[in-house]
């Protein structure tokens, strides 16, 4: 087997079970020094909101707090926005690695599994960042994956890159997102989690589950590959 990320060859034992079901050998495998560039969240020692590490509510929850009165957005991180998640993450998404996809697939997979949802909902691309791209980053990833997950938020027009932004610009933004025809109805009554790439500042997520808001989910969480 190869990795996925630096196509090393990784030997491993199989198992009893993958040699009676070759379907359960993974396809998803990071050699040691790849492995090592990949930081997981515990959780223990972080913002309960967002997932930053931190020892209480961060300076930028207690502010969506205050935009945001009706509702609180629960987020979790499966990765540290560390150097290595930056570096998959610009070769992947900006550099347009199609198969980088397959590096975090089973880890996205596993995080998934510890949430109860009816609904996952992926932030869209615009049509101008998805035809330069060629795919949705996330969408890809759940793909692999074989995660099923709904397209109900659409993005009309491209925005500045936020991470050129102050965080008062950010904060300013006007709401990117539509829905889908029909979709209000789906999601009514329903436990949403929205999923996307990367959680910096929040302004995404936060605008994606205020529109949600709007259609009277039971419930909305957000994931995201780093934080």
């Amino acid at each position: 087997m190869r990795c996925n990320w630096c196509m090393q060859i990784v030997l491993r034992d199989i198992s009893m079970l993958e040699l009676l079901w070759p379907l359960l050998i993974p396809t998803s495998i990071r050699c040691h020094a790849c492995e090592k560039r990949f930081a997981w969240i515990d959780g223990q020692t972080c913002c309960p909101s967002c997932g930053k590490h931190a020892s209480a509510y961060c300076s930028d929850c207690q502010s969506w707090a205050s935009a945001y009165p009706g509702f609180t957005l629960k987020h979790r991180g499966i990765f540290a926005y560390n150097e290595g998640m930056k570096d998959w993450l610009h070769q992947y998404k900006l550099m347009g690695d199609f198969r980088l996809r397959e590096v975090v697939a089973a880890d996205v997979k596993k995080a998934l599994k510890t949430y109860r949802y009816d609904c996952l909902i992926p932030i869209p691309l615009s049509a101008d960042r998805y035809n330069e791209r060629g795919f949705n980053q996330v969408a890809a990833v759940l793909d692999t994956a074989a995660i099923a997950y709904q397209e109900w938020l659409l993005k009309p027009v491209s925005l500045v890159p936020l991470a050129t932004l102050s965080k008062l610009e950010r904060m300013a933004i006007q709401q990117p997102f539509s829905l889908v025809d029909g979709a209000e109805e789906e999601i009514k009554g329903k436990r949403i989690l929205l999923i996307d790439d990367v959680y910096t500042s929040g302004r995404t997520l936060y605008h994606a589950a205020e529109l949600i808001h709007s259609c009277q989910p039971a419930s909305i969480e957000s994931i995201s590959f780093a934080r």
